[in-house]
This record gives structure tokens, sequence and C-alpha cells, in this order.
């Protein structure tokens, strides 16, 4: 059972991979979320854990270039990793 705070965390995250991170351009198609709840809670765990930029990241771009097998954007990956520990200070 998640508390309040793991679950609005929870909440904002999946709202922030469908319409920021989204590797796979499934936003621009669709409104309809789901996509990247797999890795939802392993984004969570790390989140309230206090991972580093680069944990964080690192896990991101084994998500897009191995889980995915895209060639992935390192650049893009470490915008969204810097944009998901302010998302984290929010809670």
């Amino acid at each position: 059972m998640m508390d309040n705070r793991s679950s609005k965390l929870y909440t904002a995250v999946r709202e922030a991979t469908h319409n920021q991170w989204d590797p796979i351009g499934v936003c621009a198609y669709s409104n309809e979320m789901g996509e990247y709840d797999g890795y939802i809670p392993k984004l969570c765990e790390l989140l309230l854990k206090d991972a580093s930029e680069d944990e964080i990241s690192e896990f991101l771009w084994i998500v897009e270039t191995e889980s995915m097998g895209l060639s992935g954007d390192k650049n893009a990956t470490r915008e969204f990793s810097k944009k998901l520990i302010e998302l984290r200070e929010q809670f």
C-alpha cells in the first residue's frame, strides 16, 4: 500500500513519462497513458530513495536502449532525469 506521498509521486511520474519522456512517441497519438507503466514503480523507488541524477539517468538509458531497443538520446535522458528530481522535490 502506498502512502500519500508515494501515491502523488507515482501519479506525477506517470504523467511525466507519458508527456515529457515518451521515447517511442505515443503521446503524439494518444492521451491514453499506460505505455510506460511497467517502469514507473522502479522510477518511483529510485526517487524515494533519493537516487542521484546519474542513477536515474542510467536506469532510463537501459530502458530506452535495452528494453525498448531504441538508439536513445543521452542528453534528453539526462534532462528528463533532472526533471524527475525536481518533481521529487515537490513531494
